[in-house]
Order: structure tokens, then sequence, then C-alpha cells
């Protein structure tokens, strides 16, 4: 991903913007793409050092240099450099060190230390040669890293990357992002809030009088830790933002050095994108726990959005189904805030539509007799992993009761 001092920013009163690729450069910056692209094909089993290499010869224009290191970054990002397994650079320098001290303590006054006898007798030992015992001594800093798999892509795409990165490099430093999506598809809006979801983002989201959603993101920088981590998750959801028919973010940023208070703008029209739809991990797990049970529930993955006009939604995980007692939803809040979690109370006082089990960590310290007695809701605090008789016992207590059978004469 693209750092800060790659984006191509400017200031406009206390605007932040970023600076597109002009058409007019983006031939020239497709051929530099595509130089990069072609190093790190012809670099496998070469050094990182001899990769960097393989960037050079290629000329860059002044003005196109930010977007050049940005290619560059995007490329680099793409490829994996690591030991060769045969080596052991700690272990072998530790044996070459003591056997030239070992060798040094021996010689004679005025004679000085043979560098070769010393790799010579370690390889030796070794029943390897003195190359590979020289090879190996650094081979774990990054420069002599070998390149042993590159994730290829097309010059085009990484261009459209490096412009998807600047605006993922600005959400790293968000305080707060609103996202204003519309989708001609309820697939997509399940998949963006999923999204969110497996990205464990903080979020408030409300339905629009008309059409659409209104997204409201913590940013990392309003978190006092794991910002980094979090500033991650969230510029990886951008993607799925992108998605919707239309969009547009608005988000408060800390910029530069100084950490100015700015405001930062996009918007745009729906991009062909594959969308991240996947349950997270927990959830995921549960899942496969409940379905080794023997029990006349069955359980997959929800496709509703349970919303309630004027006063909030929640978007299941998981939908229940029981042959006599109908359907309990299931909503996974993880390791999200207390402020999550009272949301759903309300949602729930004020009379929420579906039986809904809100799955919450003990970390968040929210009981669950906020919720004890409630006809649509109930919670479950877990410590460590959602256990499935619990849960069950849970959706049990939730649904419905079957309809009593009607009575007649003997």
């Amino acid at each position: 991903m693209l750092t800060a001092d790659l984006v191509r920013a400017q200031r406009k009163g206390r605007e932040l913007r970023v600076r597109p690729v002009a058409e007019k450069a983006r031939e020239g910056l497709l051929a530099i793409a595509a130089h990069y692209l072609q190093a790190a094909r012809d670099g496998l089993g070469l050094t990182f050092e001899a990769v960097e290499e393989g960037f050079t010869g290629i000329e860059v224009r002044p003005a196109d240099q930010k977007v050049a290191d940005g290619l560059k970054k995007l490329v680099l990002d793409r490829c994996d450099f690591s030991t060769p397994e045969a080596f052991d650079p700690p272990v072998m320098r530790a044996e070459v060190f003591a056997a030239a001290s070992a060798a040094r303590k021996a010689l004679p006054d005025g004679v000085r230390l043979d560098r070769e006898a010393v790799l010579g007798a370690v390889a030796e030992a070794r029943e390897t040669t003195p190359d590979v015992v020289e090879a190996a001594l650094y081979a774990d800093l990054r420069q002599y890293q070998q390149l042993n798999a590159f994730e290829d892509t097309t010059a085009e795409r990484l261009l459209d990357a490096y412009e998807l990165g600047q605006v993922q490099a600005v959400l790293l430093r968000a305080v707060q992002v609103v996202a204003t999506v519309t989708a001609t598809s309820p697939a997509t809006y399940r998949a963006l809030f999923r999204a969110l979801k497996f990205r464990r983002l903080l979020y408030r989201i409300e339905a629009l009088p008309e059409d659409g959603y209104r997204i409201t993101l913590d940013g990392p920088h309003s978190l006092f830790s794991a910002a980094t981590k979090y500033g991650l998750q969230l510029a990886l959801v951008l993607p799925a933002i992108r998605a919707c028919a239309t969009w547009a973010i608005e988000a408060d940023v800390r910029w530069g050095k100084a950490r100015d208070a700015l405001v930062f703008k996009a918007e745009g029209v729906g991009e062909a994108r594959d969308v991240e739809d996947r349950l997270p991990d927990e959830v995921a797990q549960l899942v496969e726990r409940l379905r080794a049970l023997d029990t006349p529930w069955s359980v997959r993955r929800s496709s509703r959005i349970v919303d309630l006009p004027g006063v909030g939604l929640c978007v299941p995980d998981l939908v229940f189904s029981h042959p006599t007692r109908g359907k309990v939803y299931l909503e996974s809040m993880g390791f999200w805030s207390r402020e999550a979690v009272w949301q759903r109370v309300d949602l729930v006082e004020a009379g929420l539509t579906a039986p809904v089990l809100f799955c919450v960590s003990d970390r968040l310290r929210v009981s669950e007799r906020v919720l004890a007695g409630a006809e649509r809701g109930a919670l479950y605090v877990y410590k460590g992993v959602m256990h499935p008789k619990s849960v069950l016992a849970k959706v049990e207590a939730l649904a419905p009761q079957p309809p009593a059978a009607s009575g007649g004469a003997p």
C-alpha cells in the first residue's frame, strides 16, 4: 500500500485534494509500470538488490517521479522476498566469527588472517563450499534476500492501483469517514456491510430517505491504540465502497508533519471490482461447530438487512431456521465498541422486526441482563470463542414458540 509521501496531495484552504493521473501523462506512466513489472518477472531467483537494479534503465520525467516511485512500491508489495531455507545466517555468522577469532589467536605476530582459509574451514565442517558459506553470512538482510514469488498484473491495473492507493493512504490519516452509497442490487449492499464487519471497523449505518445508505466510520486517528492496524483495515474496505453504483466519501483527516485538520472528499460511480464477502473467522468457525451438532436447527449465512426506519439497522451474519419455530438471526459484534452494542440495544427496545441474537466479547464489559426479557433481541457474552451449545440455547430461548395444536373432540 502507498505511504503518505507517495501521494500527490495538495491543499486548497482546509480541503485536501489528491491529484489524479493526467491523461496526457498516462501513456508514459504505463510504460514505466510495464518496465517495473518486467523487472520483477525477470528477477525471480535474484536478490532484492538485483531486482531494484532492474528497475533502472527507463527515463522518468521529474513531474512523474512521485507516481513512478509509487508504482515501484506497489510492484515490490507484490514480491515475496525471503532467505533461502538452506541458509541460517545467524548460526553461520556465529560459526565464521568464532572460527576467525580462533584462527587470529593462533597467528604469529605480523601475520594477517587468511579470510579464505576461515571460510574454507567452516565450509569443510559443514560439507559445503566457501561460496555457500559466504552467501549465507548476510542472506537475512533485505538487499540479499531472494525473490521467490511475484504476483503478476498488467500495467493498466497497476496504474489503477496507484490511483486507488492514493485515497487509501489518505484514509490512513482519518479521524472519521462518512460514505454515502447507492447500489442497484441488495447483494452489493450486503457485500459492503459484511466487508465492514470482516474488517472489524467501527461504523454506524443509516438508510437514506430516498435510496442508499450513509455509513459513518471511525478513523484510525480517533482511536487511542492500534491505529496503524485499524487504518489499514479501513483503507482495505475502500474497494467495496467503490463497487457501489454511486459513492461519495468525506473524511476528516490529520495531514502532514503538523497533523493539520483537513477535509478530504472523493466520489465516483461503480467499478467492476471483486468485493470481499467473507464471514469473520470466529463466525465461520462457529458454523462448522454448529453443523457438527445433532439439532433440528439449520444454520446458514444470512442475506437479510434488518432495518428499523428512523432508528437504524443491523446486518446479521447468520440465520437459524427451525421446522416449527421459524427463524432467528445472529450478529457477531466481535471486539467492536460498547457504543455499537448500545445501538443494538436501542434497536431492540424500539421494536426490532426480527429476533436477533447479538454475540459480544466480554472484553466490551457488557452484561447479558441489559436485554433480559426482550422479545426480539438477546445478548450472548462470550469469553474467547463462541460455544455452539450456548449459542443454540440462546437461539432456542429467543425463537417464537410453535403455534399450539388445535384441539378437537375425541
